[in-house]
């Protein structure tokens, strides 16, 4: 290939819609050359750039992996998160799986490349910003993509931070819109479960045009799906808990000592309301798995529309335009409430129901008296007063109008204006515990009907007229009128948060001057970007008066200016030893409001001794700037379980041996050497624990995330074996600075007996007696991950007899996946273990994932297999032997015909998890556990064998 056709072949993928955009410049690229083929045309090279053969990946300097249009319908997925989670290189996702006892967001969809974290994956829509669906986070929604009018998903790791700028540290999952559709496409397709339910429902109409003579062309999608969930008790693995059903029952559980012990010390009621021992959880209480989702229901609408128009001569204007509505609700247990929970904000314990609450029976209070005491602690569901679950409604539109254009015959510019918003209504039903403590404390009132205490005693002030005498002794036995007054009439917390966006940006790129191996191509831009967003729940949940979470609001904003260059320089070509030697280079300046200047660049190249093979490599370091969630989140008021390691009675408060020896630590602070010089130890009494606060939220002081990544590979494509391709690379990801939180007790013990670091010091707040008062937890710059492995793709496609057969594998080979939380702590090494929903793991770590698919196609009738395999992982958090999973094969199958030659009719039917393969189970208690699922929620399959049917017409 000499170097004028080189640079033609360039400018060609150039200007085509199907090349990578992993960068504003199109890399060095090779077609595949057969003898005698040495003149194919510029379309054909376009073609076959674009095809499942010689995919957009094989031409890019960074590993990258193609999902096409047509894998993407071998799926049978409506919801495109389902499709990217069988990559390798996608770690485990906020998901309809996994989002049940989410507070706020149930049923969001998000992506997580490498297993560090959504916030850490940029999500692009044809190469542009999308406004984040998360509030106070950059973390976009995939809800909101329409799965039938992407033409592929370009997922590219490694280098894309320089070119993309901030969380591009994981990289770049790329969606790109079909804009030159033309026609009338009508799918639909319903799913259900070998079971009969888990039912699914999608209708989508795509119509395209072009007009003026050309010169202009409109693209409508508009789509309709439902999931309509999972319930926990429509599986057998997860139809009760494991191991045991929770003691907070709906008939209530009392206990004078205040043990709830079973036995004839702790009363509970029979199905019949009968007054009985305590036997057991297992007996008397509560199946939680009931009432709770395994996957909650989804409902989507989204009508988006793509449109251009050449308004002259090498001038054409272009508008994006996105609407999307998502419902969504969890479903959980009725909230669980014990004595302790109604304690005062001000520490103030309460201790239970009073001994003259005339519904307690007779029975009980006996025990009381034979107990000396004067309140009865107790545990109860409230499945008869309100229902805690989570309704939830989000919308989302987006608009890009941009210019584009040409600059001679060499260079091309864009610039364009996005903006962008997403509005998040959430809402539950709630108990005011003020109001409940009221109900509670009954007495017999005149003719001895029940009345709230506060309405008869001599202190007027405390009156509330609307106060009901609420009865929690057995099944069902709140009145309407108590469950109205301590839910106040039926009031909401309600959670409403707005997100908006606003990007400028401007680029030209271009071929410069001609080198030996080809032309010099820089391209270079600016790009404005402002975010705002606030979240705003009410007024009750601000001031800590419900049952649930105490939650103050976010309101917050940032805008960042940023310049960027890029070049790509093909040194020599076409010469003995070498078909292809290149350099790259590409470094980013941002000024963020927040934290400043802050840099981001890459260097590598691509060396080809022959067009059979060629490597590659690319080192890049990249940011990511804190978030507005992570930087502007109010800090909360909290109240920790903490021991300090100088309290010389362990935490146990008034009246216990002061016998822990003082270390040279704690007696180096003066106000504990003064105190132990006065009384002779140092020791904290119950009220001095339980005073001790401390704050978790926002840091406005917080820096930049940073990274180092190193990608390095080759890429083989034999000409001895035509339509075959392989590539294979290493990737490292090294994360420094990473934003996180030292736990409360963590800094007490790392300050006095670990390094004494500021860092751990400064969180503690001591009066001038030594006690401490406060220990804070705030958002800081102290963690740092890695993460590396090997990814090999191959793919394959030849004739077979009268059909054609497509093969592709994926594989990643994890070899490195580990995180230290703070400056000298443990470094968790978590290959080979199992994704943590309560203690922060990354993620599951399997050494070995791989997702492969085979296609035959006959001329109406095309069959496809996929399998996903995941290797053996080990539950290590068990407390007694470590639990292995075994290795996990998933198998999907699909059949499309259709009813004539131009393929316009087609229908097709499918079956995802073919053998039926049920997760590994753990039960509650595990720490691995999702709530309702006694497994791994976002790891493995929860649904079991799933088929679906659909139609697909064109017109």
């Amino acid at each position: 290939m000499n170097n004028a056709k080189f640079s033609l072949y360039r400018r060609a993928l150039c200007t085509s819609s199907v090349l990578i955009a992993a960068s504003a410049i199109c890399a060095p690229a090779f077609a595949q050359e057969q003898a005698g083929e040495d003149d194919v045309a510029v379309e054909d090279v376009i073609i076959v750039t674009g095809s499942r053969i010689a995919r957009p990946e094989l031409s890019s300097s960074v590993p990258a992996a193609t999902v096409s249009q047509t894998q993407i319908l071998e799926t049978g997925a409506a919801n495109i998160q389902d499709v990217l989670a069988d990559l390798p290189s996608v770690g485990q996702n906020f998901s309809r799986t996994s989002s049940n006892f989410s507070t706020t967001g149930n049923g969001q969809a998000t992506v997580n490349l490498r297993n560090l974290g959504s916030a850490r994956t940029l999500v692009l829509v044809n190469g542009r910003r999308y406004v984040a669906g998360l509030p106070g986070t950059s973390i976009v929604d995939l809800n909101n993509i329409p799965t039938d009018l992407i033409s592929r998903v370009e997922v590219v790791t490694g280098g894309a931070s320089a070119v993309y700028g901030s969380e591009a540290i994981a990289g770049v999952v790329n969606f790109v819109l079909d804009d030159k559709f033309e026609g009338l496409r009508i799918r639909g397709q319903g799913t259900i479960s070998d079971e009969g339910d888990a039912g699914r429902q999608l209708v989508s109409v795509t119509g395209g045009t072009s007009f003026a003579d050309g010169r202009g062309h409109i693209v409508l999608n508009g789509s309709y799906d439902r999931d309509q969930g999972l319930r926990s008790r429509n599986r057998g693995f997860s139809e009760r808990d494991i191991p045991n059903r929770s003691s907070f029952a709906a008939q209530g559980l009392f206990s004078p000592d205040g043990s709830f012990a079973p036995g004839a010390a702790t009363y509970t009621f029979s199905e019949t309301n009968v007054l009985k021992p305590y036997q057991s959880a297992n007996i008397d209480g509560y199946n939680r798995n009931f009432d709770r989702y395994l996957s909650v229901p989804v409902e989507r609408y989204l009508v988006t529309g793509l449109g251009s128009y050449e308004v002259a001569d090498g001038v054409t204007a272009y508008v994006e335009g996105t609407f999307a509505k998502t419902k969504s609700r969890s479903s959980l247990e009725p909230q669980a409430v014990a004595y302790t929970d109604l304690d005062y904000l001000d520490g103030t314990f309460y201790e239970g129901i009073p001994i003259d609450n005339p519904f307690i029976p007779t029975e009980i209070r006996d025990a009381m008296i034979d107990e000396g005491v004067t309140a009865l602690p107790f545990r109860r569901r409230s499945n008869d007063i309100f229902d805690r679950s989570n309704v939830n409604d989000r919308e989302t539109w987006r608009v890009v109008a941009g210019l584009r254009g040409d600059i001679g015959e060499r260079f091309k510019w864009d610039i364009y204006y996005t903006h962008g918003e997403m509005k998040d209504y959430t809402a539950s039903e709630t108990i005011l515990a003020p109001n409940y403590r009221n109900a509670l404390d009954a007495v017999a009132g005149p003719g001895g009907a029940p009345v709230c205490r506060i309405n008869v005693d001599a202190d007027t002030t405390n009156d509330d007229a609307a106060c009901v005498p609420i009865n929690i002794f057995g099944f069902n036995t709140v009145s309407a009128a108590a469950a109205n007054y301590v839910t106040n009439g039926g009031q909401l917390s309600t959670y409403n948060a707005k997100v908006k966006q606003d990007v400028f940006s401007a680029t030209i790129s271009g071929e410069v001057f001609d080198l030996p191996g080809g032309a010099l191509s820089i391209a270079t831009g600016f790009e404005y970007r402002r975010e705002r967003s606030t979240e705003d729940f009410d007024q009750a949940t601000n001031d800590g008066l419900t049952l649930g979470n105490m939650l103050s609001d976010t309101r917050g904003k940032y805008n960042v200016k940023e310049g960027f260059i890029e070049v790509v320089a093909p040194i020599l070509s076409e010469r003995p030893g070498i078909h292809y030697l290149g350099v790259e280079g590409a470094i980013r300046y941002a000024d963020y409001s927040t934290v400043g200047g802050v840099w981001s660049w890459k260097a590598g190249g691509e060396y080809a001794p022959t067009p059979d093979i060629r490597f590659r490599a690319i080192y890049a370091e990249a940011t990511r700037a804190p978030s507005i969630s992570e930087l502007f989140s109010a800090q909360n008021e909290t109240f920790p379980a903490i021991v300090d390691p100088c309290d010389q009675r362990e935490g146990n408060g008034d009246g216990a041996p002061a016998t822990l020896p003082l270390s040279a630590a704690c007696l180096a602070i003066p106000g504990i050497s003064a105190t132990v010089a006065e009384d002779g130890f140092f020791g904290y009494t119950t009220a001095q624990i339980q005073s001790i606060n401390g704050f978790t939220g926002g840091n406005p002081d917080l820096t930049e995330e940073t990274a180092k990544t190193l990608t390095a590979g080759a890429v083989i494509t034999p000409r001895f074996l035509p339509g075959f391709s392989l590539t294979i690379d290493y990737y490292r990801i090294k994360v420094q600075d990473a934003i996180g939180i030292i736990g409360q007790q963590t800094s007490l013990d790392e300050c006095l007996n670990g390094s004494g670091l500021a860092l751990f010091c400064d969180n503690i707040h001591r009066d001038a007696n030594g006690f401490v008062t406060q220990v804070d937890a705030l958002n800081l710059n102290i963690g740092s991950y890695k993460v590396e492995g090997i990814d090999t793709q191959a793919a394959y496609r030849t004739d077979l007899g009268a059909g054609k057969l497509d093969l592709s594998v994926y594989w990643t080979h994890l070899l490195t996946q580990e995180q230290t939380s703070f400056p000298g702590g443990p470094t968790q090494e978590e290959v080979g273990q199992l994704d943590c929903y309560s203690c922060g793991r990354l993620g599951t770590g399997f050494k070995d994932k791989v997702s492969a698919s085979v296609t035959f196609s006959l001329e109406n009738l095309s069959l496809n297999w996929r399998t996903n395999y995941m290797s053996s992982v080990v539950d290590s958090l068990t407390a007694t032997a470590p639990i292995s999973t075994g290795a996990y094969w998933y198998h999907d199958a699909q059949v499309r015909f259709s009813l004539d030659e131009e393929k316009k009719y087609a229908f097709y039917f499918g079956v995802n998890n073919v053998f039926d393969k049920k997760p590994p189970i753990f039960g509650d208690t595990n720490q691995v556990t999702f709530p309702g699922a006694q497994t791994s929620a976002n790891t493995y399959d929860l649904y079991g064998r799933m088929l679906y049917a659909g139609v697909d017409f064109k017109f």
